[in-house]
């Protein structure tokens, strides 16, 4: 079967599958997906070429990565966790309790979780907080998630930050309008976004897309290879992060992005 290609993450030394595994499901209590099985689907997506493995404080998936990396070794994937932390020493103390969590003694990727533009700046000095954690191995790039444009503009501007995790999908304006729900733009268009986070990646920042199929928008879901493709097509697009729940939802994805 045909693998995911491997990229490389903005400036960072990070490289990376160009699609990860967004772990939320994991942590839908009504899917009833336990560690041990949520473990062997992510072991299973690795094989097909899948090392970036992206989840949260907040998801309930914690247990389920750290079930996967019993079958592998640590260095062969790369994690991404994110925190709600409204300081330095908030984001210090949930980056603790990730690392025990996931039973690991560092994290690839570690973002700042849902970043609004009313909070855009003073999460730098949390940034800049987390870059001095990076000197002693535990962090090794950091940054935030967002599905604000402005944050993203103001967000390349921070030397502290590596990373943006911002909303980027192959739907015009009516369809972010009629499924607002699913695609939840804060502020300014999906074209502005386009344009912010390809200024962005222009200053080195890395850029993984999300919502790519806009948390089930049907026209998105419904032609997922042409959204998919479409995202991947961009070239200030490193990776993106799509949410699945079974085997069956990455192989028809890897396949989409290996005959790209």
């Amino acid at each position: 079967m045909a693998r995911v290609p491997i990229v490389e993450l903005g400036n960072t030394k990070l490289k990376l599958s160009k699609l990860g595994y967004g772990t939320y499901d994991f942590g839908t209590s009504s899917l009833d997906i336990s560690p041990e099985k949520g473990g062997q689907i992510l072991v299973e997506s690795y094989k097909l070429g899948i090392n970036f493995w992206d989840t949260s404080d907040d998801y309930g998936s914690h247990p389920h990565v750290a079930s996967a990396l019993k079958h592998m070794p640590r260095k062969e994937v790369v994690i991404s966790t994110k925190t709600f932390a409204n300081n330095s020493k908030e984001a210090e103390e949930s980056l603790k309790s990730s690392l025990t969590e996931l039973n690991t003694d560092y994290i690839d990727i570690f973002l700042l979780h849902f970043v609004k533009s009313n909070w855009i700046n003073r999460c730098q000095k949390v940034l800049k907080g987390l870059k001095n954690l990076k000197a002693t191995g535990i962090v090794e790039v950091v940054g935030l998630s967002t599905h604000s444009v402005d944050v993203v503009k103001k967000a390349s501007q921070f030397e502290e930050l590596d990373i943006i995790m911002a909303i980027c999908c192959n739907a015009n304006q009516a369809v972010m309008n009629r499924f607002q729900k699913h695609i939840p733009l804060e502020d300014g268009s999906i074209d502005e976004m386009l344009h912010a986070l390809r200024l962005a990646h222009k200053k080195g920042k890395g850029i993984i897309a999300m919502k790519v199929l806009g948390d089930g928008a049907s026209p998105l879901v419904s032609n997922y290879q042409l959204a998919i493709k479409a995202v991947s097509k961009l070239d200030f697009v490193d990776a993106m992060v799509i949410g699945m729940q079974n085997l069956d939802e990455v192989k028809k994805n890897v396949n989409v992005l290996a005959s790209t």
